[in-house]
């Protein structure tokens, strides 16, 4: 944490006397002083919400609300590459030490997902390219691009220079565009093909098969087998891992030991899915969209390197998945051999239920969760029981509340009041 600001006291200089006393009382009791926000208090759970509002951070505190969630704009900190912006830092420090002030831990997000504009110039090719030749500059490429990657470690070094990232509780990672561990979505509309986005330069380098293609039967003249697209498929997944990896990486070399969380978005696609797709070359299957995106969450959170302070988060509480909906986890989900499992069991489970078992069966034991939005699945009255149900049949340690600006503005079953109640009934 940032050191405390300290306030010295001033004695009168009349007499050594008094001098002596005061020396023992600051000897006693310690020197007035303006401390850090303070951990909150122990409990079963904890909630925050995300895009937290700093002027509504101590009613919050107020409600039992002890997390907020902070969001750093990557091209205003770097307007041009390696110059960094010291006035909107400081304005970063301010909201920190508002919600901090107000006994609140904060989860940052960097902004790694939303990249200044200049980054695509600076390096034409290194930008997400599908197979058909379309980039996507809306999230920088870190999976594939070293130029890329050196950016970000300049710029999350700068970070950590003049903000501090040892003030934050937790640190958000991802890949696509939602800071989600997934590829970004397909450029096509809704029903198009599967894309697939290892056709940059820097991909096909590192490709098993340069230059083949889905859909393509044959490579260099000769067939080209299910299991040489098994095998292309793994190391495309494998990629998608390995810059999840690489972010842990770089916040634990730069000394961070707070929590690193790791954004699942959904449930993904399914075993049978992936066989499907491969059967079929990459292309028409019923969820190669998904594939496309390489969420086959049991295929990829078995890659992710296990470390003390991972946490992995199903996004997907309360997104209306599941028969019946929103259903929970059970003890018997642990008995489910993810990479094999029956289709018309695990269908029927929620997304945030499937993932937590995937996790689980990967080696995770520290998972956590949050709402998925409105945007996805319109929330209702009850949604914070529900949400709070998920969470805890799924022993998930919390949970944050998408989004802040939802509990003041009228959303069914959303106000400040009904989340504060959950949270009171459950503490």
């Amino acid at each position: 944490m940032r050191g405390p600001r300290w306030t010295r006291s001033r004695g009168a200089p009349a007499a050594a006397v008094l001098l002596a006393v005061l020396l023992l009382l600051v000897g006693a009791f310690g020197v007035l002083r303006h401390e850090a926000a303070p951990d909150p208090e122990p409990g079963p759970y904890w909630y925050g919400t995300l895009q937290t509002d700093p002027d509504r951070a101590r009613t919050e505190y107020e409600h039992g609300i002890r997390v907020a969630h902070l969001q750093i704009d990557w091209g205003r900190f770097e307007p041009e590459q390696g110059v960094y912006d010291e006035e909107y830092a400081a304005e970063v420090r301010d909201r920190l030490d508002v919600f901090r002030d107000a006994g609140l831990r904060v989860e940052a997000g960097l902004g790694l997902n939303h990249p200044p504009s200049w980054l695509p110039d600076a390096f034409p090719e290194s930008v997400f390219e599908n197979q058909f030749g379309e980039r996507s500059t809306e999230t920088p490429n870190m999976v594939f691009s070293e130029p890329v990657r050196g950016q970000i470690a300049d710029y999350v070094r700068a970070v950590d220079r003049l903000i501090g990232l040892e003030n934050f509780w937790a640190v958000r990672v991802g890949v696509n565009e939602n800071n989600e561990f997934a590829y970004p979505p397909p450029r096509s509309e809704r029903g198009g093909p599967g894309e697939f986005w290892a056709y940059d330069r820097h991909a096909q380098e590192s490709s098993p098969y340069p230059g083949w293609r889905p859909g393509e039967r044959t490579y260099r003249g000769k067939p080209f087998t299910p299991e040489q697209v098994e095998r292309w498929y793994a190391w495309y997944a494998g990629a998608l891992a390995g810059a999840v990896n690489w972010q842990l990486g770089l916040y634990t070399s730069l000394g961070y030991t707070g929590a690193l969380k790791i954004l699942v978005p959904g449930a993904g696609f399914y075993p049978s899915d992936l066989r499907a797709a491969v059967d079929a070359r990459l292309v028409g299957s019923p969820s190669i969209r998904l594939v496309g995106r390489a969420a086959g969450f049991f295929l990829t959170l078995p890659r992710v390197e296990h470390r003390e302070t991972v946490r992995i988060v199903t996004t997907a509480l309360v997104d209306g998945t599941g028969d019946p909906d929103d259903n929970g986890c059970t003890p018997a989900d642990a008995r489910t051999d993810v990479s094999a499992p029956d289709d018309a069991v695990v269908r029927d489970w929620s997304s945030a239920r499937w993932v937590v078992a995937v996790a689980r069966s990967a080696g995770f034991t520290r998972l956590t969760g949050e709402s998925a939005g409105p945007q996805v699945s319109p929330y209702r009255p009850g949604v914070t029981e529900t949400a709070y149900r998920q969470m805890s049949s799924c022993g998930l340690e919390g949970m944050m509340w998408a989004f802040d600006w939802q509990l003041y503005d009228g959303t069914p079953g959303s106000s400040l009041a009904e989340y504060a109640e959950t949270i009171r009934r459950h503490s």
